[in-house]
């Protein structure tokens, strides 16, 4: 099932639809804390990092993710579990090798071919059988992509990843708002990373509810710029937050004539391509989407797109890195 954020779930005031879906939000609660109670996590042989996130989408957890994996692999032989997220192959899948090319997005997930760019990577929706092949496997540590609210896998370290243009939008629950669960649930976490500008203010939030947790900040930056001036581009995105991609754009003084949104982990279809073209044409632009995106563009038509390859930067880093070493 594909999908778009709703704009209301960022309004800080009370909407309609908010308010409307607020019931749905008090059993989707319920449900959520009832399969807390009753998960007993299990504790593996093996560091587990993880990396994840409370606000749906958009908060750079794939980024911060191959950030942690760069500090790890410098010592480690370390691998990345995912589910694989949009993907409908349900098989486990193993790669072993980087840049693995001819896999399609449909078998392994978007996510999973850009975290094997800089690691392997092993592919499961069964995260406890997959933890223990992995073991087998001969890896000293596993960064889990996602999973801070599975509670039956025990995780040495959790690190939440937070947009501050974004925050925790209205503050509510899914479906009223964008929150998979309560702000509260930081408690459990080691290290909050932003993605965005310095605040104080929700600073101060965060550690009201856990004061020993570390906050760090991330900077991206386009790698590629020099090949993007001076042109003007149609920028289309399908993921958690699209208008954090446009504003990186507009930021860095990428001329955007136009932007086109499609649901997070798009599958793009034939008739996408030539409505995305149409609109170059007749536009006299080039187009432009996320190096995500790009990863499930066809192969007949990826060296007519360009992408956005981002260089993030975790300031204060060696406070994390040194946390990672004690696990060893």
């Amino acid at each position: 099932m594909y999908f778009i954020k709703p704009k209301f779930w960022d309004k800080k005031n009370n909407s309609f639809l908010s308010i409307l879906l607020y019931p749905l939000s008090i059993i989707y609660y319920l449900i959520s804390i009832t399969k807390k109670k009753i998960s007993v996590p299990q504790k593996f042989n093996i560091p587990i990092i993880c990396v994840g996130n409370i606000y749906i989408g958009g908060t750079g957890k794939t980024s911060v993710a191959i950030e942690v994996i760069k500090i790890l692999s410098k010592f480690k032989k370390v691998c990345f579990l995912t589910k694989g997220y949009g993907r409908k192959n349900k098989k486990d899948i193993y790669l072993n090798q980087l840049n693995l090319s001819n896999l399609n997005t449909e078998d392994t997930g978007d996510e999973a071919l850009l975290l094997n760019k800089f690691a392997h990577v092993y592919i499961s929706n069964n995260r406890a059988e997959a933890i223990n092949t992995i073991i087998k496997l001969g890896y000293e540590a596993i960064i889990l992509d996602d999973g801070f609210q599975d509670g039956t896998i025990f995780k040495d370290v959790n690190i939440i990843c937070f947009d501050t243009k974004n925050w925790i939008g209205n503050g509510k629950l899914i479906p009223s708002g964008p929150l998979r669960e309560p702000l509260k649930s930081i408690k459990k976490a080691n290290y909050v990373i932003f993605k965005g500008s310095k605040s104080q203010d929700i600073e101060k939030e965060i550690r009201r509810i856990n004061p020993n947790i570390e906050i760090i900040y991330s900077e991206n930056k386009i790698e590629n710029i020099e090949t993007l001036i001076n042109k003007n581009f149609i920028a289309f995105a399908g993921i958690g937050n699209p208008y954090s991609f446009f504003n990186t754009l507009l930021d860095n003084k990428v001329n955007i004539v136009k932007q086109m949104i499609f649901p997070d982990h798009f599958q793009f279809t034939g008739k996408n391509y030539e409505i995305l073209f149409q609109e170059a044409e007749k536009n006299n632009c080039n187009l432009i989407t996320t190096e995500k995106d790009h990863v499930r563009i066809t192969e007949q038509f990826k060296k007519k797109i360009y992408y956005t390859k981002l260089n993030t930067t975790l300031i204060g880093k060696e406070i994390l890195e040194k946390e990672l070493k004690k696990l060893f």
